[in-house]
């Protein structure tokens, strides 16, 4: 009988310490979160003084940025805090990682910027991502600068560099360095390469709830091309253009 008591009591301190870790670790990162929530001041491009929340929840992994009644919700974000810069009085540029996987690293930057009671992804890309095993290891990164003065004169110039390198296949190798610089678009406030029309059926990856689904696309979209990253702006919000006709989302957007 004792034997079985000491065993219950046992399991029972087991489920308690494994219930005290959680409540310790979720607690800890509510607070991390509260910590890291920052707010930063930009114009919008109709004038008016806005103010920008940036809101990480390192618990669910999710990176919110709220402006008036817009949220706007990364659901691939990673817990690190973002790294937040006031690019000039219209725009402010969040570098965040994401989930990656084995000798995987990844990081996107969104642009922002306000007009009205709407935020908008200005840009929405791939910043870098870094793969290394013992023979071989790839390396893609992006820089950008904003020129220009105004809605009409704004651009970016955007550097990329792409390398890969293989011990046993040294005929894959390459480095590769060039300079894009895009266009900004005054009626949907968005930086783009070209306008690229799309009338086909393609397979949509929603990040948020790791779902596809077949779409019929139709229109005349703002592509940006950065070496061999495409991405389309359709609807609100930007898509990173995959292999075999495939788009992943980068945000999804809440508006009052």
């Amino acid at each position: 009988m004792c034997n079985r008591v000491t065993a219950f009591c046992i399991i029972l301190f087991a489920f308690s310490s494994k219930g005290f870790a959680q409540d310790f670790l979720t607690n800890a990162l509510k607070k991390d979160s509260k910590r890291d929530t920052k707010s930063y001041i930009i114009q919008s491009l109709d004038g008016k003084s806005q103010k920008v929340h940036i809101m990480p929840d390192y618990e669910n992994n999710v990176l919110r940025i709220s402006c008036l009644k817009d949220t706007i919700s990364i659901n691939d974000y990673w817990g690190v805090p973002a790294e937040v810069h006031v690019m000039n009085k219209n725009f402010l540029s969040i570098k965040y990682e994401v989930r990656g996987g084995s000798n995987l690293g990844l990081g996107n930057i969104l642009v922002l910027c306000v007009k009205g009671s709407t935020l908008y992804e200005a840009m929405h890309v791939l910043r870098y991502s870094h793969s290394e095993t013992g023979s071989e290891n790839q390396d893609y990164n992006i820089k950008s600068i904003l020129i220009g003065k105004t809605s009409k004169t704004y651009k970016l110039k955007v550097r990329i560099r792409n390398s890969s390198y293989s011990k046993y296949t040294p005929s894959t190798n390459f480095n590769y360095n060039n300079l894009s610089v895009l266009k900004f678009d005054v009626n949907q406030n968005v930086f783009y390469s070209l306008k690229n029309s799309i009338y086909q059926i393609m397979t949509i990856y929603d990040i948020k709830t790791n779902k596809e689904q077949k779409q019929e696309i139709r229109g005349n979209f703002p592509e940006i091309i950065l070496g061999d990253e495409t991405y389309y702006f359709i609807k609100d919000g930007w898509y990173q253009m995959g292999e075999n006709n495939e788009l992943y989302n980068f945000t999804s957007t809440t508006r009052k």
